[in-house]
């Protein structure tokens, strides 16, 4: 076979679809962020690749990878050990204190992040975990932690924003998620000139000499909308 004809069974091979992601991608993902952040990615890219099936679990619980058999995880905030993986920063959520107009009038707006201790706090809280703290970046100085107090404990970060809305409290949220309400009105974003802290999101895989297409393509993919949703 000459060159010409090594040309033609390639480019009718990549036609035919060999060089296509094809088989199952199965990926484990935080419920609300994977819901409404990252299933619509993937789902794009299924639809752009017919071969390629997806089994997607929409869960709060970290799952191992090897013992789950999952080809991707994706998972926001601290990485914490991560032996045998490889990890990809996909996004970076910027992260708002925000309060109901209502709650505000009645319990005054705070003006400093020390201020937070004096508020109803609407917290977030996986089931068997601890209370993670509120974080705030600072110009120059080590990022600043509060634990947040409250009577509200929600593992939904939806139902947590509804929560705040019916002046229940302050609530640390993504900004995408809340940016309709605070544009709305029903919200107000909290010491405006503060830094945004931003909370990391990364996809993590097995760690493996040969990276199949179909993960490769999820993340790359991944990595290049996340952002813009993010904004």
């Amino acid at each position: 076979m000459d060159r010409l004809e090594s040309m033609a069974v390639f480019v009718r091979a990549v036609d035919l679809g060999s060089f296509a992601p094809r088989g199952k991608l199965r990926v484990t993902m935080p419920a609300h962020f994977g819901r409404h952040c990252v299933a619509p990615v993937l789902l794009r890219l299924a639809r752009q690749y017919p071969m390629l099936e997806l089994d997607l679990s929409l869960t709060d619980r970290f799952a191992d990878l090897a013992e789950d058999g999952y080809d991707l995880a994706i998972r926001t905030g601290a990485l914490g050990d991560k032996a045998g993986l490889i990890a990809r920063r996909v996004a970076r959520q910027d992260m708002v204190v925000c309060a109901a107009p209502s709650y505000l009038r009645v319990h005054g707006e705070p003006q400093r992040i020390e201020d937070f201790a004096d508020h109803q706090a609407i917290v977030y809280r996986r089931l068997g975990q601890v209370v993670q703290p509120w974080l705030f970046a600072r110009e120059g100085q080590s990022v600043q932690e509060i634990t947040p107090t409250g009577r509200l404990r929600l593992d939904d970060l939806d139902a947590i924003a509804d929560a705040a809305v019916e002046s229940m409290g302050l609530a640390w949220l993504p900004w995408w998620l809340v940016r309709e309400r605070i544009e709305a009105g029903a919200l107000v974003a909290l010491l405006p000139d503060q830094p945004r802290y931003l909370y990391d999101c990364h996809a993590l895989w097995l760690q493996t000499p040969h990276l199949p297409l179909k993960v490769r393509l999820a993340v790359d993919a991944l990595a290049a909308a996340l952002p813009r949703s993010m904004a």
